[in-house]
């Protein structure tokens, strides 16, 4: 079938050609559609089935620009090719973690699959003070089973680089992320987000740190030449649904073969951003100390997981049997998640600063209508971006991190609840 843009007229006649979805919606039915999508990139679309609700799907479609801003940016409908393979993948790798495919089209840059009924996105969830018991095991799960998988150390060579070749060219959204959040966030640009007092201190204690960019830099040049493991390479709060027994990973159209602590830092930035919006949305510390145990239980079950898998590998395209003794595997082993832990603090330093001071920041602080209020946290979260890439490199072990995280914290509580609460 020939592209064209689905809408809500057309979409009827074109699911009642799907077989798995007319099995869902069933056949001729009265069908309920909803645009829901409140992404970047794409149009999503909730249909159910008029009589009978719970029988429902999601549908995305990606359109020739980008969606937030209109025809006026072009962007290459792609990205949904990208999407489509990435959840295919996942399906394989970790299906307790992802929607379900009923349909997937490529030409018409078309996913359907499975509507998660009762589930919310994380973001709007933490913004609200809930708390979700599984959320960090789950995400350090779903982190260690596809970043292992998918890297040289579970996958043979000519496996792998088949593999990589697949997804080699989702160029256009690599750009994205190599300039929103290792360039332009360190300059004047005009994608850039304005609150007068947050805009004088990036001006004057960002971009004007010599060092603090050249390290941005240096870790951009990782996630440009590293290609450890897929990446989802979008993963925030409002990439994942859950409920209180599960979670689920969406939106996979920026997958793409990059640093294994791309990824992970940039997961538990999301979370270090809640905690800084918390000072605001609660009145006392225990929803943030919930997010600080849930985040670092994110690197310490990812740790814990990817070493259990490796444990259990045979040869691979880097290690085969024999090549190390008991004790020089062990020194290279560690070495090798030291290496992972600090670019997971770099780039979560960089992500910090991306949704602060960089387009599409997050609604945990966004949203909050007084632009002084705002900026006191804004500022917080650039002051916890240059700790944290100033640093990265000097960070040993997830305890060191979260003793770093409580201190810089506890130093300025007391200013930001009185001022936010007050």
């Amino acid at each position: 079938m020939s592209y064209s843009i689905l809408d809500r007229a057309s979409l009827p006649s074109y699911l009642g050609e799907l077989p798995d979805v007319v099995n869902i919606l069933g056949e001729g039915a009265e069908l309920d559609i909803e645009e829901v999508g409140d992404g970047n990139l794409n149009y999503v679309y909730k249909v159910r089935r008029a009589d009978d609700p719970e029988r429902a799907i999601v549908l995305k479609q990606a359109v020739p620009y980008l969606r937030m801003v209109g025809e006026a940016w072009p962007l290459s409908r792609q990205r949904m090719t990208f999407e489509i393979r990435g959840l295919q993948l996942y399906n394989q790798l970790v299906p307790d973690f992802v929607p379900r495919i009923y349909h997937a089209d490529e030409d018409m840059s078309v996913l359907a699959m499975q509507f998660l009924d009762s589930h919310i996105i994380l973001r709007h969830g933490m913004i609200k003070g809930v708390v979700y018991p599984r959320i960090g095991q789950d995400v350090g799960t779903f982190l260690a089973e596809t970043l292992f998988k998918t890297s040289a150390l579970g996958m043979e060579s000519i496996e792998r680089r088949r593999l990589m070749d697949r997804f080699t060219l989702n160029d256009e959204l690599c750009k994205l992320t190599e300039e929103f959040i290792f360039t332009f966030p360190l300059m004047e640009h005009e994608s850039n987000y304005s609150n007068s007092a947050t805009d004088e201190f990036a001006r004057r204690h960002l971009r004007t740190d010599t060092e603090y960019k050249l390290r941005v830099l240096k870790l951009k040049e990782l996630f440009i030449t590293k290609t450890d493991a897929l990446l989802h390479a979008d993963l925030h709060t409002g990439s994942l649904m859950v409920n209180e027994s599960e979670t689920y990973v969406i939106d996979m159209e920026f997958a793409y073969f990059g640093p294994f602590g791309f990824d992970i830092g940039k997961i538990i930035a999301n979370f270090l951003l809640s905690y800084t919006s918390h000072f605001h949305h609660s009145d006392d510390d225990s929803y943030q100390e919930w997010i600080l145990t849930e985040a670092m239980k994110i690197w310490r079950v990812f740790e814990a997981r990817f070493l259990a898998l490796w444990a259990e590998q045979g040869d691979s395209a880097m290690l085969i049997d024999g090549l190390l003794a008991d004790d020089e595997l062990a020194e290279y082993k560690r070495r090798f998640l030291l290496d992972i832990f600090h670019d997971t603090i770099g780039f979560c330093g960089c992500s910090l600063a991306r949704r602060t001071v960089g387009i599409a920041g997050v609604a945990d602080i966004r949203d909050i209508p007084d632009a002084q209020r705002r900026s006191e946290l804004e500022i917080t979260n650039l002051e916890l971006s240059k700790l944290l890439v100033l640093q990265h490199d000097k960070i040993d072990s997830i305890e060191d991190l979260e003793a770093m995280l409580r201190a810089f914290y506890d130093s300025r509580s007391t200013k930001l609840r009185s001022h936010i609460s007050g």
